[in-house]
């Protein structure tokens, strides 16, 4: 049987340690991220450091990027969390220079949870939204 509230709270947890910039926290994760997105690497990153990886990334191209959870739903294994994340886009992001902006986005991950370990991270964002504010499409 699946506990469900700690499912939920490992999901939430990985918010905490991005906001308080907490990169010890992760060295346990076993991750793998499964991107459903258009700019999804063409391989994901694998394993404890990977997770890791990706908040470094996001610090060098957002520094005061925060996450705020908006909803939590859980299932089994599967714990589906819609969060929005935003910050000044310093940094070279998705391809695109700093350009000194507020920049904000939501997505959706699907993590699969065992024993309290979140082995994948199946996510969607919205990517529209991020490259009308990163300026190659139009906003309308």
């Amino acid at each position: 049987m699946f506990d469900l509230e700690t499912n939920k709270d490992a999901a939430r947890r990985l918010i905490e340690v991005f906001n308080c910039r907490r990169l010890d926290l992760l060295e346990d994760v076993q991750f793998r991220g499964r991107g459903m997105s258009a700019f999804a690497p063409d391989e994901s990153e694998v394993g404890p450091g990977a997770r890791r990886k990706l908040y470094e990334m996001f610090y060098e191209a957002i520094p005061d990027a925060r996450g705020q959870v908006l909803d939590v739903v859980a299932e089994g294994d599967k714990v589906v969390l819609v969060d929005r994340f935003g910050g000044t886009h310093r940094g070279e992001f998705l391809g695109r220079p700093g350009t000194g902006d507020h920049i904000e986005w939501k997505a959706m991950h699907i993590y699969t949870i065992r024993d309290g370990k979140i082995l994948e991270d199946a996510y969607i964002r919205d990517e529209l939204a991020i490259m009308q504010q990163l300026g190659p499409v139009p906003s309308t």
